[in-house]
């Protein structure tokens, strides 16, 4: 059967708006934009199907939506200066607009605590995975951390201080500095941290020092990209393989609840049709 794309949007919000946690993501002018506020560009972005993206796509998709609000509110700012509130069409726009937004809110709202109530059995995911394990295919990645500054100085002078360290030590300084020094939104709370990645990610320079460099160890010289230069660390690498069950456990989870939870709402949504009162207009059938 063909699916609705109205109903994966729907089913894809949901799951989205169980995923995203109120974490703050940007400031702008002093406004919080979190990652809740971002939660319809995400849907918009995605298809709403955020929920079944692997955490790299994810990420991206998030970083986009990010962008995207960033702007949406500098627009805004700039359109409450020429006094567009008092505009007699503007409030006629969004009076329809609140209407459309409380019966979003209603429906979403719904899908979300309908979405919570769906198990799914480690038997049920086991017998996913050993089924699907060609989706668990895993590429070469590694983990590390940066630390991005305006100039080569400054990132010269940093190797120059972290190059005395070694092992433990060395990470513990250079998750210090990055918390510190690094120009990155968010790098004060991750210290610097980018986590795992795969080649073909990060921009070319980046990509080509980073999968070159050796564990716990630091770049010897600065890289320089379009947005600043870098001074990295990696703390692991991994080999192409297969991921292991346990570690494919939350993806795994995550698409088995999504088409359960599609198929839930497909019977609930046929129901409530055959229940329903509808009459087509304007010589739609």
């Amino acid at each position: 059967m063909k699916k609705n794309k109205y109903l994966t949007s729907l089913v894809g919000l949901a799951f989205s708006t169980q995923i995203l946690s109120a974490v703050d993501l940007a400031k702008v002018n002093g406004e919080t934009i979190t990652d809740r506020d971002i939660l319809p560009v995400i849907a918009q972005i995605s298809g709403g199907r955020y929920g079944t993206l692997d955490p790299a796509t994810q990420k991206k998709v998030q970083d986009m939506a990010l962008e995207q609000s960033i702007a949406r509110l500098l627009i805004e700012n700039e359109a409450k200066k020429s006094g567009i509130l008092n505009n007699t069409e503007f409030k006629e726009q969004l009076e329809l607009a609140m209407k459309h937004v409380k019966r979003q809110l209603t429906a979403d709202m719904w899908l979300k605590q309908e979405l919570d109530k769906q198990s799914i059995s480690s038997a049920e995911m086991k017998d996913y995975y050993n089924k699907n394990l060609k989706e668990f295919k895993t590429p070469k990645s590694v983990h590390a951390r940066h630390i991005l500054v305006k100039t080569d100085a400054e990132a010269k002078g940093l190797i120059s201080l972290l190059s005395k360290y070694s092992g433990e030590k060395l990470q513990a300084e250079f998750i210090e500095s990055a918390k510190n020094m690094s120009i990155e939104p968010g790098a004060k709370e991750r210290g610097g941290d980018l986590g795992y990645f795969p080649e073909g990610v990060m921009v070319p320079e980046f990509n080509k020092a980073v999968f070159a460099m050796s564990v716990g160890s630091i770049s010897t010289t600065p890289v320089k990209t379009q947005f600043g230069y870098h001074v990295i660390y990696v703390e692991d690498k991994k080999e192409a393989g297969t991921a292991t069950f346990d570690e494919a456990k939350d993806v795994v989870e995550q698409k088995i609840k999504v088409e359960k939870f599609q198929k839930f709402v497909e019977k609930k949504l046929d129901y409530l049709k055959s229940k329903a009162s509808i009459q087509m207009l304007n010589g739609d059938k």
